[in-house]
């Protein structure tokens, strides 16, 4: 009951602040961002038919636009308006209202439209970016402090949040737990939170390059980083592992002058050997069974869904070669692959549109980092640039190898780092265009 109350009322502050702050359009993200703390809390308002805080925050901003005179900074990029006309296409030939399903995937989907026509009326400049990112510490220590307590004392899921460690499918937990002692995050939903944490590591640095609040204090900057990845490594899901793995190398290699001007080479050295530590305990087990799937050589009691992905993602491959004009929103099983899904849900052509716009955001970055390279040496503009193609990274991975944008809560993450390094760097470009 308690927690009901405290999301009820988080929401009504959110909406409050929404439409009547002076900024209210620019603090709509900051909500949606503090939302991603709820996990699993959304409103059902009919039979099936889900709302969260974080799609309430997003069409309450939208609401204001309208109500009120703003003045357009730029357009939505034509290939997003596209994209969506035809995603709506599709959702109206299989809309019935016998079938909510229909209406949730869609809607989850469509709140990267919606983001993007919010983010017109934000000037992303590089206070603007400061500002949206640092953001990004309340949600991530959230998870990580209370998924941590969890951890070493379940107890504090039903004594809080109203969850009881003996309701679980204890199935699924005896087989996960002979794999790899992973942590669940029942108090949020599950272990996809972690997903959540992953692009809080380029932002750290960058505010510890900014010296911002306490993280200029190395020890507590330590402690901090040394919680997120203790998180990550407890959840034992794949994708964090990797994209972990990903952002520490390249951070390493490519941005150690930067970050770390003091960092002798023998660190870089520690770091990879650590990182290479790290693979070789129980948590490569879970990499190998992926392996094994693939090769066919399955083993039920150690290997929870390795095999159970391929299946699905060999079903969606089925179905897009043959329903090219896709089998319609809601009606494709979840296939733990975003890319694989859409273009099985929306069809070949609006699917492919949506990848090539995620190549194309690449392309974006690219450009950044010739245009820096070019004209500036400034480092808090290279570490901007750093934020963008490790958070690149991420939405790529994530979107490639995880079912995200199916739960809003798992998908929004990734929408919101999406429009805001695609609006900064086109910003950003335009400036040094001008000059």
């Amino acid at each position: 009951m308690l927690i009901n109350i405290i999301i009820i009322t988080f929401t009504l502050l959110g909406v409050r602040s929404i439409l009547f702050d002076y900024d209210g359009v620019r603090k709509s993200f900051i909500w949606i961002i503090w939302a991603f703390c709820l996990g699993y809390r959304t409103f059902v308002t009919v039979p099936n038919l889900i709302f969260h805080p974080i799609e309430i925050f997003s069409l309450i901003c939208i609401i204001r636009i309208f109500s009120t005179n703003h003045y357009l900074y730029r357009k939505i990029p034509r290939i997003y308006n596209i994209i969506f006309f035809l995603f709506f296409i599709r959702f109206i030939a299989d809309f019935n209202f016998s079938s909510v399903y229909v209406l949730n995937e869609f809607k989850n989907i469509l709140l990267l439209y919606q983001l993007f026509f919010i983010s017109q009326y934000i000037n992303f400049d590089e206070k603007s970016f400061y500002y949206f990112i640092k953001s990004f510490l309340v949600p991530a220590l959230y998870i990580s402090i209370f998924g941590i307590m969890e951890y070493y004392n379940p107890s504090i899921t039903s004594t809080i949040f109203g969850y009881d460690n003996l309701n679980i499918d204890q199935n699924y937990k005896s087989l996960d737990e002979k794999l790899f002692g992973r942590l669940s995050f029942l108090f949020w939903g599950t272990h996809l939170a972690a997903n959540i944490i992953m692009p809080i590591f380029p932002i750290l640095f960058y505010l510890r390059f900014k010296r911002y609040g306490i993280l200029s204090n190395p020890l507590i900057f330590i402690a901090t980083t040394f919680l997120f990845l203790s998180t990550v490594f407890l959840s034992g899901n794949r994708t964090s592992w990797l994209i972990l793995t990903v952002m520490l190398v390249y951070c390493l290699v490519s941005f150690r002058n930067i970050i770390f001007p003091n960092v002798k080479k023998y660190t870089l050295i520690i770091t990879l050997t650590f990182i290479a530590f790290v693979y070789s305990l129980p948590a490569t087990v879970r990499y190998l069974s992926i392996f094994n799937a693939i090769t066919g050589n399955i083993d039920a009691a150690y290997d929870a869904s390795s095999s159970k992905r391929l299946i699905l993602i060999n079903d969606a491959i089925r179905i897009i070669y043959n329903n090219l004009n896709g089998l319609g929103w809601g009606k494709v099983f979840w296939v733990h692959s975003d890319l694989i899904q859409i273009l099985a849900c929306s069809g070949i052509v609006p699917g492919t549109l949506f990848i090539i716009s995620l190549i194309l955001l690449g392309v974006k970055i690219f450009k950044y980092r010739l245009y820096i390279e070019k004209f500036s040496d400034n480092n808090q503009l290279k570490l901007s640039l750093f934020i963008c193609l490790i958070l690149f990274f991420y939405i790529f991975i994530s979107l490639g190898l995880n079912g995200n944008y199916a739960l809003i809560q798992c998908g929004a993450p990734i929408f919101v780092f999406w429009v805001i390094i695609e609006y900064y760097t086109i910003q950003s470009i335009n400036k040094f265009k001008r000059i």
